[in-house]
């Protein structure tokens, strides 16, 4: 399992999620899959968005919350 950072790809303001996931694509649909949970009027595909990382902890030199 990896760390990965999920940002929206284009369109309007969007944080990013911190996952754990297998792989990018799996990062994506998690974060889809999330969000469609609450939404009524988006519905959201992997394929809105864009994978930051894998993230290395190990290149963190001090502790940190994500």
């Amino acid at each position: 399992m990896y760390i990965y950072e999920v940002v929206r790809s284009k369109g309007l303001h969007f944080g990013s999620h911190i996952v754990i996931a297998k792989n990018e694509e799996n990062a994506k649909k998690l974060v889809a899959d999330m969000l469609n949970v609450f939404q009524t009027a988006i519905f959201y595909r992997p394929t809105d968005f864009e994978v930051n990382g894998p993230i290395d902890p190990n290149n963190y030199k001090e502790e940190t919350v994500i």
